[in-house]
């Protein structure tokens, strides 16, 4: 049992450094890119493998194979990507808000309420109106 507990502790730790080095970290986002390289790679010399075979004749005696309908096929993926991509809804930035300032009574008293009570009328002790200009943050994501 305690075995089965440190494997399982193990485990998640090192799925976590691997979640927090892959999403949060320079070296990560390397990773991320080394990644999407190779991936293009493999589907780059797939399509060269796909194309010969298309293109060189069966051998004698061996029944033909269908590479030509894969092609096709995957014609099709790509411009109906493209289209997708292209029909997507347009995102909008953010207009600033603008927030009408309630009315402040300076001099008011402040009602306390003790306990669990439902508090019918709205009070305000003070209002600042914040600015509009967008949080700037020093590396990473967040």
């Amino acid at each position: 049992m305690g075995l089965n507990r440190h494997i399982r502790r193990r485990v998640n730790i090192h799925a976590w450094r691997a979640r927090y080095f892959w999403l949060d970290t320079p070296a990560g986002r390397r990773a991320q890119v080394a990644t999407f390289c190779f991936a293009v790679l493999v589907v780059i010399l797939q399509l060269i493998q796909l194309a010969v075979a298309s293109l060189a004749p069966p051998p004698t005696g061996e029944p033909v194979k269908a590479v030509y309908w894969w092609v096709v096929q995957l014609i099709i993926l790509v411009v109906s990507a493209a289209i997708s991509y292209a029909m997507r809804p347009k995102t909008e930035k953010p207009k600033p808000v603008a927030g009408d300032a309630p009315t402040v009574e300076d001099g008011a008293d402040v009602k306390h309420h003790f306990g669990d009570c439902w508090v019918g009328d709205e009070f305000l002790q003070a209002w600042r109106v914040t600015g509009t200009k967008p949080i700037k943050t020093k590396g990473g994501k967040k």
